[in-house]
């Protein structure tokens, strides 16, 4: 069988189905971003409620008060 018989598909072109699986690693990738983020969030939502004495019971104050300074984006 010759090479001209299949054609070889150029290096440019993917198929559909590995465009597919790409843009669900993507989705996948964002989703759980995403749910990083809200964790973040609402960790540091939760921190901020306590109160002083709270937070100084957690022996850690100044790390918390920075921690609930930080924006939900930043680990």
């Amino acid at each position: 069988m010759s090479d001209a018989t299949f054609p070889v598909q150029s290096l440019g072109h993917a198929s559909p189905l590995r465009n597919l699986a790409g843009s669900m690693d993507a989705l996948h990738t964002s989703y759980a971003l995403l749910r990083e983020w809200w964790h973040c969030y609402r960790s540091r939502l939760e921190l901020a409620s306590y109160s002083h004495d709270q937070r100084k019971d957690l022996r850690f104050s100044a790390d918390v008060d920075c921690e609930i300074g930080k924006p939900f984006w930043k680990k």
